[in-house]
């Protein structure tokens, strides 16, 4: 990856401008972030204030604010990043690799679920309650990881955020900053104490570096995507058979 050679490749010693060009990435990753979430819950104001709480209001709610990362990511691509997201079809060894780390990210999940029952730190998500009691919603959601929640999500996260902060960091460094980004607005919809969100919040973090080391190693923004909707249909598809 050219970007990665670029920013890693150099010995010389961080100048201002260099602190300066990873402080502007940073800031601008954090604006896509904001922007992304308030555009989807703009989206969202329409099917809530017409259909409330009705299935197909929620439904359009989770669609709406998905499609805020993907607008946004390509609002500012299309006009302020000249970069292209590479996606193309995974090889066989690339899917290999989606598997491994899907087996993995279900591994943290339980095992953040373990710590939690042993040591009694309550974990809650504020989407869960939404979906809570009912089958056909959770089914829903199965269906929604794969083609619009993981595709949304790696395209700013990885896709653009990542990539943008390739150009002014070292590649570890621009992973783990995407990371860290990519737990606000997943920890914004934490329920609980400080104890509970900081536990839950391990997870999506270790997700995003997860991912960001599949899109840096393959270069194809796909892996990431496949891995991730997999990892989230596993979830919601465990719940929807097990009636929990």
């Amino acid at each position: 990856m050219d970007i990665a050679q670029q920013s890693s490749g150099s010995d010389e010693p961080i100048s201002q401008s260099n602190w300066n060009d990873r402080g502007r990435a940073i800031l601008i990753g954090f604006g896509l972030v904001v922007a992304a979430i308030v555009t989807g819950s703009l989206l969202s104001i329409a099917p809530i204030t017409l259909g409330g709480t009705s299935f197909a209001a929620i439904v359009a709610v989770f669609v709406l604010s998905e499609a805020g990362y993907a607008l946004v990511g390509w609002v500012y691509l299309r006009n302020w990043f000249s970069e292209t997201v590479p996606v193309e079809l995974p090889t066989f060894r690339q899917m290999w690799w989606v598997i491994i780390s899907t087996l993995l990210m279900l591994a943290i999940a339980m095992g953040v679920g373990v710590i939690s029952t042993h040591t009694g730190i309550q974990l809650g998500r504020a989407d869960q309650e939404l979906i809570a009691g009912s089958q056909t919603m959770v089914l829903v959601m199965a269906v929604l990881s794969p083609i619009l929640i993981a595709p949304a999500e790696e395209y700013l996260f990885r896709g653009v955020i990542q990539r943008r902060l390739a150009q002014s960091m070292h590649p570890r460094a621009a992973i783990f900053v995407a990371s860290l980004l990519f737990v606000i607005p997943h920890a914004i919809g934490y329920l609980g104490g400080v104890q509970g969100i900081l536990l839950l919040s391990v997870v999506p973090f270790l997700l995003a570096v997860l991912m960001g080391i599949l899109y840096e190693k393959f270069d194809n923004l796909t892996v990431p995507i496949l891995a991730h909707g997999f990892y989230n249909a596993t979830l919601f598809g465990t719940t929807y058979f097990t009636g929990f």
